[in-house]
């Protein structure tokens, strides 16, 4: 098989795909299991106004995940996903330039990204018209998705046995799907001093 670089081919520019927010139901279940598994790591979880463009976000200082409460609950399952692939990734602990250097975000964003496609596609969802689109925007070459793989391989296995364990026992917690919970909380502009307290802006 051969792969040209882009510079080595003619034609019109190749299209610039976004991420396209997905639309939508998830199962119930997959929502209150991540829920659950946020809660065992330590962390609290709130739907709140974002600002525009921001689907959520971790703060490992302060214990907190943060998701969008206007998602559709397709699209706030599968950022619950990905805030919970930072924090299993440890991504705190082994990207401390994160908020500095554009290198470790992108790192951290690709492995939590791709733990989130891993985990939701194989509970049944659909998430490519995001994910792919984000990780390619976030992946400079395919060097860097295999560089990560091992890792968002473990973690994503470690997840769906989590949520295989919590499935049957665990009563529906946390925020709701479709509500935001939080009155006067810190936004991420509050957080962004501090190079890891905040450790992911998904946008």
């Amino acid at each position: 098989m051969h792969v040209f670089d882009v510079t080595q081919t003619d034609g019109a520019p190749l299209p610039d795909v976004q991420p396209q927010l997905l639309a939508g139901q998830a199962p119930r279940e997959v929502w209150d299991g991540l829920v659950a598994l946020t809660t065992s790591a330590g962390y609290r979880l709130e739907r709140r106004t974002c600002p525009t463009g921001v689907n959520g976000w971790t703060a490992p200082e302060d214990g907190l995940v943060v998701v969008a409460d206007d998602l559709e609950p397709a699209q706030a399952t599968k950022t619950l996903a990905h805030e919970l692939g930072h924090i299993r990734a440890n991504h705190a602990g082994r990207f401390p330039d994160y908020g500095i250097d554009r290198t470790c975000r992108g790192a951290a964003e690709v492995e939590a990204e791709s733990i989130a496609y891993i985990v939701t596609s194989h509970l049944g969802m659909d998430p490519t018209a995001y994910s792919v689109p984000y990780i390619a925007g976030w992946a400079d070459d395919l060097d860097v998705l295999r560089h990560h793989m091992s890792t968002v391989v473990t973690v994503a296995q470690g997840l769906l046995e989590g949520l295989d364990q919590v499935s049957e026992r665990a009563p529906r917690t946390g925020p709701s799907l479709e509500r935001t919970v939080p009155v006067n909380a810190p936004t991420p502009a509050q957080h962004m001093p501090a190079p890891i307290a905040l450790l992911q802006v998904e946008k």
